[in-house]
């Protein structure tokens, strides 16, 4: 088994049965996570992208399953296929939560209510490695101050209710940090926050990003966010990647219509005087409809033809840079006269 980098997702498929038959929530998906890399996953809801995150941990459950392709991880003990590994078996579940640790949208519906906080950040601790109560504890709370929550000592004996959503929301990425984690996966960790908040858990993530040793896969809908991120970004839609790219690369010059799409969805703070918010028109259709065709062209405002009869692939056009569309031709085109 060849694994070249931490992470190496190679064709996954995975599908969900549904009334309506086969949902190709996942639909041939490439990426890979160098040790330290910080990936940014970019699409709206229902492109794949939480799909792909619980693929990775093993969390994906009856009605669905993954159909085909590899997830191959450089774990401690060797480079394992994730994707094969039974969800409930035992080399799963010695590398999810240490290994490979997930910070969830919504703390409350992901900590226990009925555990104190300690309790909850104790528990991968003495299940996966051979530590003391004591010592367990005094790393848990470590853990939470290193996440900048005050009085750790006092919040370790506190339940989730007593906390605040930003004090649950640190508690969460306390829990996935203090195994030392090889990846760290966070989908979408300040959805469910107010601005403010928000502003801080991500000052709290760049934070991390600086000083934690491992890879992070960071999954958004919000491209503002990732220029200060990211190395790297990918952006899904419909349970394909279309457009791969470093993050300078990818502001600089987006090749995919539905990139260019988003980048100009996102609120500027230099601009002078009101503006209109640019929009995608249309929404991302059903996994389960069989389209013909590149899957955006409906919501496309440059699409031809062949767009609508033929699928495009994912090529390198620039360096590392791909894009799935028979139109970034005539972005670089149109570049290349402009210089």
């Amino acid at each position: 088994m060849s694994v070249t980098n931490l992470l190496d997702i190679r064709d996954l498929q995975v599908h969900f049965m549904t009334e309506a038959g086969v949902a190709r929530a996942v639909d041939g998906v490439d990426l890979s996570i160098a040790a330290g890399e910080t990936l940014a996953v970019v699409g709206e809801s229902g492109c794949g992208k939480s799909v792909t995150s619980r693929a990775i941990m093993g969390l994906i459950q009856p009605p669905g399953w993954i159909e085909g392709g590899e997830i191959l991880f450089a774990g401690r003990k060797g480079p394992v296929d994730l994707s094969r590994l039974p969800p409930n078996g035992r080399q799963i579940n010695a590398i999810r939560g240490t290994e490979i640790t997930m910070i969830f949208q919504e703390p409350m519906t992901a900590l226990n209510p009925v555990l104190k906080i300690g309790a909850q950040i104790m528990e991968p601790l003495l299940l996966h490695e051979k530590i003391s109560k004591a010592e367990a504890k005094e790393r848990a709370i470590a853990s939470l101050a290193a996440v900048g929550i005050a009085s750790p000592r006092q919040r370790f004996e506190e339940y989730p209710h007593n906390l605040s959503g930003g004090m649950r929301q640190r508690a969460m990425i306390a829990m996935a940090l203090v195994c030392n984690p090889s990846l760290l996966i966070a989908d979408e960790p300040t959805t469910a926050l107010d601005v403010t908040i928000q502003a801080q858990v991500l000052d709290l993530m760049k934070d991390l990003r600086r000083d934690f040793a491992g890879a992070i896969m960071f999954i958004t809908h919000d491209l503002g966010v990732v220029a200060a991120m990211a190395d790297h970004v990918v952006v899904m839609y419909r349970g394909k990647i279309v457009e791969s790219a470093t993050v300078h690369a990818l502001y600089r010059h987006p090749l995919h219509p539905y990139t260019q799409g988003l980048l100009r969805s996102v609120p500027s703070i230099t601009g002078r005087g009101a503006k209109r918010l640019a929009t995608i028109e249309g929404s991302v259709p059903r996994p389960t409809e069989r389209i013909r065709g590149c899957a955006f062209a409906p919501r496309c405002p440059h699409a031809t033809p062949i767009c609508r009869q033929e699928v495009p692939a994912l090529a390198e056009v620039e360096g590392h840079h791909r894009a799935a569309c028979f139109l970034h031709h005539t972005v670089v085109e149109e570049r290349a006269h402009a210089a």
